[in-house]
């Protein structure tokens, strides 16, 4: 398990303009708590925390926080997108772990086999993509495969179906579907009823039905 160090400074709490003003400086608010830690206003570095997230355990990275210069780990709880921009953060909650403490996680899951599937022109529909999990955080894993390759027409894969990580027990519900496998879509066009097939006639052109009279 790999950590990235990431640097963090208290903040005061401020309105809605001084978090403006963060931002455009290029610093991402946030809040640090956890391990009875009341709530700390911080700010963090936006090229740091996108640097963070990019790796492969994305939000789920492990961090080693420095802050005053007192070295902890944490994770990020939640990160806010900013709705209109891409790769840009509105707000970061940190949360302070042990190591030696399981943890709740969302892992990302990651459908494999797909090029193995017989060729029954079915239709793989993702139902789930993330899966909540237990887990210390050394075993937290990046994501869960879960095989399809031997998936027909009708059939459907739940949580309760799929050994999880070493370490890691599910919290999401055993009957919740990750994915299954739906007949091809086809298109049935109506046939036209004798209003419409009326309508569909090429209409006359203006001046044609005064020279038909003539």
């Amino acid at each position: 398990m790999n950590f990235v160090q990431i640097s963090a400074e208290k903040r005061p709490l401020g309105s809605k303009g001084y978090l403006k003003s963060l931002r455009r400086n290029g610093s991402v608010p946030g809040i640090l708590h956890g391990h009875n830690l009341d709530s700390t206003p911080v700010t963090i570095d936006a090229k740091d925390l996108l640097k963070a997230i990019s790796t492969p355990a994305g939000r789920n990275v492990l961090l080693n926080l420095v802050i005053e210069s007192d070295t902890q780990t944490a994770m990020i709880e939640n990160l806010q997108e900013d709705i209109l921009r891409e790769n840009v953060y509105q707000h970061v909650d940190l949360k302070l772990i042990s190591m030696d403490e399981k943890i709740e996680v969302n892992i990302p899951v990651l459908l494999t086999g797909q090029d193995q599937r017989a060729n029954d022109d079915g239709y793989v529909s993702q139902q789930l993509h993330e899966i909540s999990v237990m887990s210390k955080p050394a075993a937290i894993p990046e994501s869960i495969k879960v095989d399809i390759s031997a998936l027909k027409i009708g059939d459907a894969i739940l949580v309760g179906d799929i050994s999880m990580p070493e370490g890691c027990e599910a919290v999401t519900a055993a009957d919740e579907m990750i994915v299954n496998v739906l007949q091809p879509r086809t298109i049935v066009e109506d046939e036209p009823s004798d209003d419409e097939a009326e309508t569909d006639q090429e209409p006359t052109l203006v001046g044609e039905e005064s020279k038909e009279d003539n």
